[in-house]
């Protein structure tokens, strides 16, 4: 080799490293190419040129060296810090075996599992810079520092471990509650942060590139078990966590007081144990907050997703072709990016409100086989399973991006990819998170983050819209923590409004933003308070659409009604109300044998001219919290009280109140029989009418009758009302 090729390689191997350290902001020895730095060569020029590369690790290895008053590390810290450290691959998940180091920050704390503590300083820079971006977040901490809203908290957490949501561990810790932490992502870890949080003594479990075999593992140590640690709180984000705890540690619902749950996946998966009843704690649906859903979904991905996309490959976007699959909020946003960008965008859905949406947006709604052939990225919004197979792959053009935006790594299929033996395509490592898929053709497409969300692998978040979500989750975590007994049952709730709004309040100064307040007869004409809620609980995203959607469902449910005169009625009510008595009654059934509902019991009988399919639901406390597995398509309720007894009108009161909340009720019918009426003290009309605030609601069609359920006084003519009711909204012509 002649001294000027050798200066070449000289030249190209500093080159290469100045491009990495812009790219990746800090330099590492981990971004030199070896392909560079391991050419063959012979003689003197092989040791001038080993020399000259030693030089070039040295100085760079520098950069990530201790500072001088750094106490030392002991040998066996030293031999894995030395393997960590010029381990080229440490990023990618190749090098020492993390759960097999001896773990230990300068004050000798060693339960925590990261790459490297030595780079906590690092870290915490990362974490200084974000708390400037997340000014809602540390003026909730700032307020409530003092009261300790969480003392006393054993808090375990799911999450993606950014410089973010590390901001959000330590205000949880200022606010008094203990906590041990896991990744829920084994791409988004930044090493630098579970470094810094494991420094400050907190139990983390995390790094960049585990295996699954190791995401598991951390889960079970951030659980605590084999500490004596029992956790009370859960905070997750995919639902991992807490369908961890279910298989393995059931015992522990006995104590925890609920779960918060950001991610879609998470939540659908929430959901799922309600509808089998293996729910057994309160659930918080941050998912679904205005807070989460209108920023965090929309403007982080809006944002990030260019980054991550440009870091991994250096393309230009202008003129590229993408489709987007799922116009949900992370849909909306990524959309809007890259249209900004000069791409021309297409977009697939499911759903014909979202689709409306894209379409007046000025978006092409697509079926994904119409333009797969000729798109050069793709990217996964959908939160659902196998939206992108192997067979869409196949269809894709030479050179094609693929990524995924949403939250479930099951979006693109990529499991054929993982037996190497039996599949015909190659995978090649580019860089980190990025691998070229091959062809035996000798197609390749570029495959981000092997399928999991992108941008939180590869790229950074604007930290102020994190802030707002991060907010979200620590009041409720304080709501659910700090809720008086019965308060929640088991089952799925999302944040009241006025915490949104508030969440939203605390982010407003970083703007120098000044509501207008009402006057007292504005608010009395809109028929809100001064200080909010502004919304009402029902809302959620676009009231248009969602104003638009129920008309379009009540168009054709009258269609359908119409032909078929059938309604659906919810018999319920607290238990010993009479609700199954009333209901035999009314069918002209015997009542002396009438037991009380455990479960639900479904009566169909002809009324009129109509088809009443009756459905009593149980009232026992137990049974409440699947009375919602009822709600869908009912046209009718009849609340059932008993009048007799008094001291639990207030239950009565706060039931029906929360009924009424639920959006799949809203408009419905509603006959409130005061039952009993028969038994002297019963409370009159008028004292139920008044105990029950019935006068408050305004969005039902409403009566309340006396009735008895064992003399039949005042039955029919309450369906009668019910039933003439309902069909003039479902049944006359329009």
């Amino acid at each position: 080799m002649s001294t000027k090729e050798h200066n070449a390689d000289a030249e190209a191997v500093v080159d290469h490293v100045k491009a990495e350290v812009r790219r990746n902001r800090r330099p590492s020895v981990q971004f030199i190419d070896k392909s560079l730095i391991r050419r063959r060569s012979s003689g003197q020029e092989k040791q001038q040129q080993q020399q000259q590369q030693n030089q070039q690790l040295t100085r760079l290895q520098s950069i990530d060296s201790h500072d001088e008053n750094e106490a030392p590390d002991t040998d066996q810290q030293k031999q894995d810090s030395t393997a960590s450290d010029t381990d080229s691959d440490a990023e990618d998940g190749v090098g020492p075996n993390i759960r097999e180091m001896q773990h230990k920050n300068k004050n000798g704390f060693n339960d925590f599992a990261v790459r490297r503590i030595k780079h906590a300083e690092y870290g915490r820079r990362e974490i200084q810079i974000a708390e400037q971006e997340m000014p809602g977040l540390m003026a909730l901490r700032r307020r409530a520092e003092s009261d300790k809203p969480l003392q006393g908290a054993k808090l375990v957490g799911c999450t993606h471990i950014t410089a973010q949501t590390a901001v959000l561990i330590e205000t949880l810790v200022r606010l008094g509650a203990q906590v041990r932490w896991c990744a829920c992502n084994i791409f988004s870890t930044q090493n630098e942060v579970a470094a810094a949080l494991a420094e400050e003594s907190i139990p983390i479990f995390a790094w960049k590139g585990e295996t699954d075999d190791d995401f598991w593992w951390c889960i079970k140590k951030a659980i605590g078990g084999d500490q004596g640690w029992q956790p009370n709180m859960i905070l997750d984000d995919g639902g991992d966590l807490t369908h961890y705890c279910h298989k393995h540690y059931s015992t522990l619902f006995s104590t925890i007081k609920g779960i918060v749950e950001e991610s879609v996946t998470g939540v659908h998966r929430l959901y799922q144990m309600c509808r089998t009843q293996t729910l057994t704690v309160p659930a918080m649906n941050v998912n679904d907050s205005v807070t989460k859903t209108k920023f965090d979904n929309l403007y982080l991905c809006r944002e990030s997703i260019i980054d991550a996309i440009k870091r991994c490959t250096d393309i230009m976007f202008g003129g590229k072709q993408v489709v987007v699959c799922g116009y949900g909020e992370v849909g909306k946003g990524c959309c809007s990016a890259l249209r900004g960008m000069g791409c021309f965008v297409y977009v697939t859905e499911i759903d014909p409100i979202c689709a409306l949406q894209a379409c007046m947006e000025g978006y092409k709604v697509v079926r994904l086989e119409e333009v797969i052939k000729q798109v050069d990225i793709l990217v996964t919004a959908s939160g659902s399973k196998n939206t992108i197979t192997r067979e869409s792959l196949d269809k894709l053009k030479n050179g094609a991006i693929v990524c995924n935006m949403g939250h479930s790594n099951t979006e693109i299929d990529v499991s054929f990819l993982r037996d190497s033996a039996s599949s015909d395509l190659q995978v090649e490592r580019v860089r980190t998170n990025v691998d070229h898929v091959i062809w035996s053709s000798g197609k390749r497409i570029v495959l981000i983050a092997e399928g999991r969300i992108m941008n939180l692998c590869c790229s950074s978040v604007p930290s102020f819209v994190v802030s707002i979500t991060a907010c979200t989750q620590a009041l409720a975590l304080i709501e659910l923590y700090t809720a008086p007994p019965n308060r929640y049952k088991c089952d799925v709730y999302l944040l009241p409004k006025k915490m949104d709004e508030y969440v939203a309040s605390l982010h407003l100064p970083a703007f120098d933003a000044h509501l207008t307040e009402l006057s007292d007869e504005q608010c009395k004409y809109l028929g809100i308070n001064k200080a909010g809620p502004f919304k009402p609980n029902y809302y959620r995203i676009f009231p248009f659409f969602f104003s638009l959607r129920k008309m379009v469902l009540l168009s054709i449910l009258k269609k359908l009604r119409r032909k078929e005169k059938e309604m659906r009625l919810l018999l319920v009510g607290l238990d010993n109300a009479g609700k199954s008595t009333i209901l035999s009654r009314i069918n002209g059934e015997e009542i002396d044998s009438v037991a009380p509902t455990l479960g639900f019991n479904i009566k169909t009988f002809n009324y009129a001219d109509y088809v009443l399919n009756v459905w009593d639901v149980g009232g026992q406390k137990s049974l409440r919290s699947y009375w919602r597995n009822y709600f869908e398509a009912t046209e009718a309720i009849i609340w059932v009280v008993d009048s007799v007894d008094k001291m639990r009108l207030g239950e009565c009161r706060a039931e029906l109140q929360e009924l009424l909340k639920e959006e799949r009720l809203m408009g419905s019918s509603l006959l409130v029989f005061a039952n009993k009426q028969d038994i002297t003290g019963a409370c009159s009309l008028q004292e139920i009418r008044t105990l029950l605030e019935l006068d408050s609601i305004h969005k039902h069609h409403w009566t309340v009758m006396p009735c008895s359920a064992l003399t039949g006084q005042n039955l029919l003519e309450g369906i009668d009302w019910l039933v003439n009711d309902v069909a003039q909204r479902l049944f006359d012509p329009d």
